[in-house]
């Protein structure tokens, strides 16, 4: 039995009576803290051993970043929902469950036991912006509390909203989300959070719109129901004059056969000249606007037919103050992850090289390319200049029935589909097929590099062609494909 508010004597005197233990805040019930403030990083310490938990279980080292990628967006990033969906997390959890993000990614299980080859900001931005995907938790985080600005909207018969009016509705300041600052918790964290979400591009007080109908309920001056801002912030002098504050729509105007009708209460009947042109534009405001149904909806403004969607806040807030980047790495849904994630890094000069992994004071020696043992091994070099490279790109080139391969950098291998004639599905195939030349040839480096292998050029062919089958076959739908016509590049596309 738990007492809110109660002295510890009385609720001990009930449990007796009840015959039940009497409880002590903080609790967890249903997977949340209750009674504990949640704005002491400590009390955050389950969210970071889960993550660190499942972590420990997966291990990075024995995943591919494909791997690493899908279990980022799939499971750790669901993790901390029930919290991030009531709870504005401090600064320094946002920072830690990033660090262990961070660090699954590239391979480590520590801070000390991996090297980021690319800023987490770069990683984290969306695909159309060069990175992967993943998202901030702290855009996340803030996505998710705004839901309530929403269901504060839109529930307005719900008991959670008529108490949350009850505590925080101050007579002497107005804002369509009351918060008393004096009253710590919860649904003060959530209302701050419109500042934040305001810097990064996103005014909620905008994207809540109501479509109001002849019977409308909405409050006339709060609510966003018509022109630009809701009315108290447009005709600041009529609203102090209103006697009635939290007005409905139908209280104040009704629109009928005969034209719109007003119903006013003022404070003062006489109005000075400033409030008299204040009236005027009023007026003429609401005798433009076109009512619509009986009913009022609440109409999200990004998205007026689906409704409310935390994801459009999410993406809005991860494209803030970015830049699209000259050269955006296409993305191949007809390869494994792993496979893409090979060109690019590459494209960005980030993979592991004897070059890079000097430039960065690890011990390389010699920082020759592996393959032809000339030239200093870079991703240019590797995939595009180096003569073993060179002779793979003739023989794909051929076999693919395209143009030759001619490339001055790395980009121009990857926008080689561009130049080959055909349909979309034709290009997006020899895309598929070039990112998996060099994902092959990423592979037998490293089997030269670790095994002391001898570097074969056929080997990589016939890897690229065999492993090109397996995953576009399985990947587009239904292409009746045989091997031996694979072989020959005799498909129909």
């Amino acid at each position: 039995m738990f007492g809110v508010g109660v002295p510890d004597e009385e609720v001990q005197q009930l449990a007796d009576f009840m015959s039940c233990r009497k409880g002590s805040f903080p609790v967890k019930h249903l997977g949340l803290v209750v009674g504990a403030n949640m704005n002491l990083a400590r009390n955050w310490k389950s969210v970071i051993d889960v993550f660190k938990n499942r972590l420990s279980i997966w291990k990075a080292k024995n995943l591919s970043y494909g791997g690493r990628v899908t279990l980022l967006k799939s499971v750790l990033n669901s993790l901390p929902t029930y919290f991030f969906s009531l709870f504005k997390a401090p600064a320094k959890v946002l920072d830690s469950l990033e660090r262990i993000r961070r660090a699954f990614f590239w391979g480590g299980s520590d801070d000390n036991s991996y090297t980021s080859w690319l800023a987490w900001e770069k990683v984290i931005a969306p695909t159309e912006y060069g990175g992967l995907g993943f998202g901030s938790l702290r855009d996340a985080n803030l996505a998710m509390l705004s839901k309530w600005w929403w269901r504060f909207k839109i529930d307005k018969n719900g008991l959670w909203r008529r108490v949350i009016w009850a505590i925080h509705h101050n007579a002497r300041s107005w804002s369509p989300i009351p918060a008393k600052i004096s009253v710590p918790g919860p649904w003060k964290q959530i209302v701050g959070m419109h500042a934040q979400l305001n810097q990064v591009g996103v005014n909620l007080n905008e994207l809540i719109w109501c479509k109001v109908g002849s019977e409308s309920q909405a409050a006339f001056w709060l609510d966003f129901w018509i022109g630009n801002q809701p009315l108290y912030c447009a005709f600041p002098l009529l609203f102090a004059l209103e006697s009635n504050k939290l007005c409905s729509v139908s209280d104040r105007v009704t629109w009928g056969l005969d034209g719109v009708n007003f119903t006013w209460e003022w404070r003062n009947q006489v109005m000075s000249s400033e409030e008299e042109v204040q009236f005027q534009n009023f007026i003429l405001l609401l005798c433009s606007f076109n009512v619509g149904a009986a009913r009022d909806e609440w109409i999200w403004k990004p998205y007026p037919s689906a409704g409310f969607s935390v994801a459009v806040i999410k993406n809005t807030a991860a494209a803030y103050n970015r830049s699209v980047p000259e050269h955006v790495f296409l993305w191949n849904n007809c390869i494994p992850k792993k496979v893409g994630i090979v060109s690019w890094r590459a494209s960005m000069e980030r993979l592991p090289t004897r070059v890079a992994l000097a430039a960065r004071n690890i011990q390389v020696g010699d920082t020759r390319c592996p393959l032809c043992a000339e030239y200093d091994e870079t991703s240019e070099h590797l995939f595009v200049s180096c003569y073993f490279a060179q002779v793979i790109w003739s023989v794909i080139t051929q076999w693919c029935k395209s143009p030759p391969l001619i490339a001055f950098s790395f980009k121009d291998v990857l926008k080689y589909h561009l130049t080959v004639g055909g349909s979309k599905r034709k290009k997006k195939v020899i895309n598929a097929i070039t990112q998996i030349v060099v994902w092959s040839v990423w592979r037998m480096r490293n089997e030269v590099v670790f095994n002391n292998a001898i570097p074969i050029a056929s080997k990589v062919v016939e890897e690229t062609k065999s492993m090109a089958f397996l995953w576009i076959k399985s990947r587009l739908k239904s292409p009746m494909w045989s091997w031996s016509d694979w072989r020959k590049f005799c498909i129909d596309m």
